[in-house]
């Protein structure tokens, strides 16, 4: 399974869905790609005790709690789905992704203050890594998985440094954190084609299918705009189990473009490799993707061979992977840049560039080389490129310099 630092809140909402559905730690675990351990930690670290006498992280309280009740010195060590809770008069312990999010947030703590490096680093890295940051645009964590043996020290003590002024980097020349933030409803109604599609295919769903069939790859859609004038966009498509991002130009943000970009695939691919690798979509609400069949069926048998679920509105978090590695793209096309002269040579040459940077999360490996290993056929039907190291370059003039070639 692939290791990851911290939960993201959808993995939470994911465990908090599932334990409500009596699912076990496994099946949980399975689900967000996690050991069942993790699973257990993060419930018993973040349940809550709900009273008029505690706060509801008080372990004071929490170890009263568990004192009186044996069945929460064990498996699902919350009361979620205790039949007696409402006739209980015991204290209660609850999980809830929410509360979960909100208490691991709070516990976030500021970096360290202080310097200890010497000069001769300084030096290297003002000669090796300083260009590779501000001239080809790479990352943090790019550089310190490719020069581990430049960079002894944590990346929080190298923003500090950026800071205070020992490189001759500033915080304009390291790419920006997004976030994702969670909008309000508008209250507009649905209309009956998307109340009908939807059956079957909302998030919950997708929580249950893929709790149910924890081997079947997932990939994440969705689409990148420029300019609100502009006719062009991206549709990019996310592998969660390798990170490897597929980005195709449209001419319009509309489902005939989006449905010749699927077609292509599995017509390229073939049938089988299309249902392996694009087995499970998870997308957001936007209509371009309505084409239910297109995406679900062998068209030439009426085969189903996919499956497609949605995302609630407003809830780009839901489909995090694909969210996050959009900001690899803003680095080289920020929001606001016309589409208009991209072509598909300089969307490949962005795409290849952005699956050849090591990610910690992969174990220091690349999406490029994991998708290899796991699905050469997909690399060599789409002729992806390999990218060395020091040769990634996320530069907008490196990347747009292709329509002059």
């Amino acid at each position: 399974m692939t290791n990851y630092s911290q939960l993201n809140i959808s993995q939470r909402e994911t465990i908090c869905i599932l334990l409500n559905k009596g699912k076990n730690f496994t099946e949980i675990g399975n689900s967000i790609d996690k050991d069942r351990t993790t699973v257990s930690k993060e419930i018993r670290r973040n349940r809550y005790i709900k009273s008029n006498f505690y706060e509801p992280f008080d372990i004071k309280g929490i170890n009263k709690a568990v004192e009186d009740c044996n069945k929460l010195k064990k498996f699902p060590y919350v009361c979620n789905t205790c039949p007696n809770k409402n006739y209980c008069n015991k204290h209660h312990l609850y999980y809830d992704y929410r509360v979960a999010q909100k208490n691991y947030e709070d516990k976030l703590i500021s970096s360290r203050t202080g310097i200890d490096i010497d000069p001769n680093t300084i030096e290297d890295i003002e000669q090796q890594i300083v260009p590779l940051i501000k001239d080809k645009k790479q990352s943090v964590n790019q550089v310190y998985i490719n020069h581990s043996d430049i960079l002894y020290f944590s990346k929080t003590t190298f923003y500090k440094y950026v800071d205070i002024g020992i490189f001759s980097l500033t915080n304009a020349d390291l790419p920006k954190k997004i976030k994702y933030k969670k909008r309000k409803k508008n209250g507009t109604n649905k209309n009956k084609r998307e109340l009908s599609l939807l059956k079957g295919r909302k998030y919950e769903d997708f929580i249950v299918y893929t709790s149910n069939h924890p081997k079947m790859n997932i990939v994440e859609m969705d689409t990148v705009i420029g300019k609100r004038e502009n006719s062009k966009c991206l549709l990019t498509l996310y592998i969660r189990k390798t990170h490897f991002m597929l980005i195709f130009l449209l001419n319009k943000k509309d489902s005939a473009s989006v449905n010749a970009k699927i077609n292509f695939l599995k017509e390229t691919l073939g049938i089988k490799l299309y249902s392996k690798i694009f087995r499970i979509f998870l997308t957001d609400n936007g209509t371009e993707f309505f084409s239910v069949l297109n995406f679900e069926r062998d068209l030439d048998t009426g085969k189903k061979v996919s499956n497609i679920f949605y995302c609630h509105p407003y809830s780009s978090y839901e489909k995090h992977g694909v969210e996050v590695n959009h900001e690899y793209i803003r680095r080289v096309l920020p929001k606001g840049t016309s589409f208009d002269n991209l072509t598909d040579e300089m969307v490949k040459s962005l795409q290849d560039n952005i699956n050849a940077i090591p990610r910690e999360s992969l174990n220091k490996e690349t999406p490029y080389n994991l998708t290899k290993k796991l699905y050469p056929e997909l690399i060599e039907k789409l002729n992806c490129t390999y990218i060395k190291p020091d040769d990634v370059s996320l530069s907008k003039d490196d990347i747009l310099l292709l329509k002059n070639k």
